[in-house]
């Protein structure tokens, strides 16, 4: 029989298995760096601009998400980024993560949540599609932001309050 999953914050505890999957899902992109520093600043200090949250089946991890409030807003929020590890793809972990931390933006206050990400399906593919599936539409885009024919692209959800 399998481990059910949940869903907890990313404590101190657990932060190094959240920092190996992180690693092991982004070691070949230009995206790893930034994922690791959002990551151990929400779990260090998590916040309102920062909280993480782990999908755990027993005790691997099998994804992770940070996110928070964009500082000096009233109710923006912000994914900053969700992975997922490789054998549990299209299983679901993605879109509980994301659902867990809409649902916590909005008893936050959030009027919105906003997802900064590179178009780069080569490195990061589905991210656009999971976006769209749960209700993420692109608000606009930065063409060549991150390197030429990589384009930074907004994508917004509006919450209910």
């Amino acid at each position: 029989m399998s481990a059910s999953r949940s869903i907890n914050a990313v404590s101190p505890s657990l932060l190094p298995r959240a920092e190996a999957l992180v690693e092991r899902v982004l070691r070949d992109t230009h995206y790893l760096a930034g994922a690791l520093d959002a990551l151990r600043s929400a779990a260090g200090a998590p916040g309102a601009e920062g909280r993480a949250l782990a999908c755990l089946r027993g005790d691997d991890v099998e994804g992770v998400i940070v996110f928070g409030i964009f500082a000096g807003t009233s109710g923006a929020g912000r994914l900053h980024f969700v992975v997922v590890e490789n054998r549990a793809r299209r299983g679901g972990v993605a879109r509980a993560l994301v659902t867990a931390a809409i649902d916590s933006l909005e008893a936050s206050g959030a009027r919105f949540a906003l997802a900064e990400l590179p178009d780069d399906a080569h490195d990061l593919p589905g991210s656009r599609d999971l976006l769209d599936a749960l209700g993420f539409h692109e608000e606009s885009r930065i063409d060549d932001f991150y390197r030429r024919g990589v384009a930074l692209v907004f994508m917004r959800r509006e919450l209910a309050r």
